[in-house]
């Protein structure tokens, strides 16, 4: 039988080498209070496939490539939650009534258009607590172009590696929001003006795989992106996780919505 020390030892080994830490890459343990707008959206097995934003009492933000192919009832939303949960401890879960992709979504170049809206059966009623529409940018809001960047927020149930395991517990990670030019740098210019890039410097923090379609935030509730695409094993220095710009798509979401 193996001593308590020996134990001990290879539960810190593991610590230190993050086995036991299953998040976003590299982000921390979040609420739903903290981000009411924040959805898991679930495919046809009932398992979390994408993220999404509340934007509206009917209408989920998410990324078209999330539910290009799909038709609306194989996807539902659970919302109001930090702990999502599996088909068969449903609570909190809707279905879609209609999908609405950008209609020059591609995938070639470069996920162009990344962008879809969810309309839901009946309107939710907001509690602005645990339930509540994230804010939009104005239309064609920019960022500050600093070589520094400005600080955004990540949040959602995302694999916490390349082959890793989707989180049950909302997480959040810090990101350096880059200037345009040097999103376009660090990926070779096969970045867009419709696209922003978030990670840090050194790699190791940022989205991953289920994800795609949650919110990048800047000042804790304005959504600047939508999480779209990033070079793969997941956050990987230098390429930071690359973003539908949201500003550029804001009359967009307004037509279809009103």
């Amino acid at each position: 039988m193996w001593s308590t020390n020996v134990i001990l030892y290879f539960l810190l080994i593991k610590i230190i080498n993050g086995f036991t830490v299953e998040r976003v890459v590299n982000g921390t343990d979040s609420s739903i209070t903290r981000y009411p707008f924040t959805v898991s959206m679930r495919g046809a097995t009932g398992s979390h496939k994408c993220g999404g934003s509340i934007i509206a009492s009917r209408y989920i933000l998410t990324a078209a490539h999330c539910v290009s192919g799909n038709k609306p009832d194989e996807i539902n939303i659970q919302y109001a939650t930090t702990d999502i949960t599996t088909d068969i401890e449903q609570f909190n879960v809707v279905p879609i009534k209609n999908i609405i992709m950008h209609e020059k979504y591609n995938v070639q170049p470069e996920y162009a258009n990344d962008i879809a809206l969810l309309e839901l059966h009946e309107d939710l009623v907001f509690n602005y607590k645990t339930l509540a529409p994230v804010t939009l940018p104005e239309p064609y809001y920019e960022i500050p172009q600093v070589a520094e960047g400005v600080k955004g927020v990540l949040v959602g149930w995302g694999k916490n590696e390349t082959g890793g395991v989707s989180q049950t517990h909302l997480q959040e990670v810090d990101l350096k929001i880059y200037s345009d030019e040097e999103c376009y740098l660090r990926h070779n210019n096969v970045t867009t003006v419709h696209q922003l890039c978030g990670g840090v410097d050194e790699g190791g923090k940022g989205q991953c795989s289920g994800d795609s379609g949650g919110p990048l935030l800047y000042n804790d509730n304005v959504q600047l992106g939508i999480v779209s695409w990033s070079i793969k094993p997941c956050a990987i220095y230098p390429y930071p996780g690359v973003y539908t710009k949201v500003s550029h798509y804001v009359d967009w979401i307004y037509k279809q919505i009103h």
